[in-house]
């Protein structure tokens, strides 16, 4: 049923954007209540961290769900202009091994997994949209929590500062650049594949 399908796909989208705002109101409330941590512990400040990261990363998460939040930057941004460069920084940080740690817990399984690629030359733009999607889901938390936290470590507590902006490296730097590999890897099928047609 068309209708009963439309239906569940507005409440779903309602209820993902209702879980954004509520990320919004509970990141500020946690934010604006820092001077209490001033005298936090080693393992409450890393696990305080982990909390603002999720809480941060989860608002443009739960909204990318939603809606294609991905759009809000420039098609150009997405275009992987300097191939080379992004090769040399997947190796140097050491993504490969990432990804792989990816597919071997969260990734695991192969519905997820053709979810977002059915592994056929049709399902190829599904992927780049996907792809955008991810990253930029991970992109704008990545400013922001290196903000919050760079604030934190000089006017709040170094340890909860230094967590928060190492959790933040793995949980958002980290998947940003794999999502541009995949990109940069279907730029270079795109291309085969056009001049395969000429």
């Amino acid at each position: 049923m068309p209708y009963k399908s439309t239906l569940q796909q507005v409440l779903r989208q309602s209820l993902l954007v209702l879980a954004s705002a509520f990320l919004v109101f509970q990141s500020f409330g946690l934010l604006s209540g820092m001077d209490y941590y001033a005298d936090i512990r080693f393992w409450p400040a890393v696990f305080l961290a982990w909390v603002i990261n999720m809480f941060i990363t989860g608002i443009f998460a739960f909204a990318g769900f939603a809606l294609p939040t991905q759009r809000l930057l420039p098609a150009r941004y997405y275009h992987i202009a300097n191939p080379g460069q992004l090769k040399r920084l997947y190796q140097a940080f050491g993504v490969e091994r990432f990804r792989k740690l990816l597919l071997a817990t969260l990734w695991r399984s192969k519905a997820k997994q053709q979810r977002y690629f059915n592994g056929r030359a049709d399902g190829l733009k599904h992927l780049a949209e996907q792809s955008k999607k991810a990253e930029f889901g991970h992109l704008l938390p990545f400013v922001l929590l290196s903000a919050v936290g760079t604030y934190i470590v000089f006017f709040v507590q170094p340890v909860l500062g230094i967590s928060c902006l190492f959790i933040n490296f793995l949980g958002n730097f980290y998947p940003v650049l794999l999502q541009r590999h995949h990109r940069m890897r279907l730029q270079r099928i795109g291309a085969i594949r056009t001049t395969a047609r000429a």
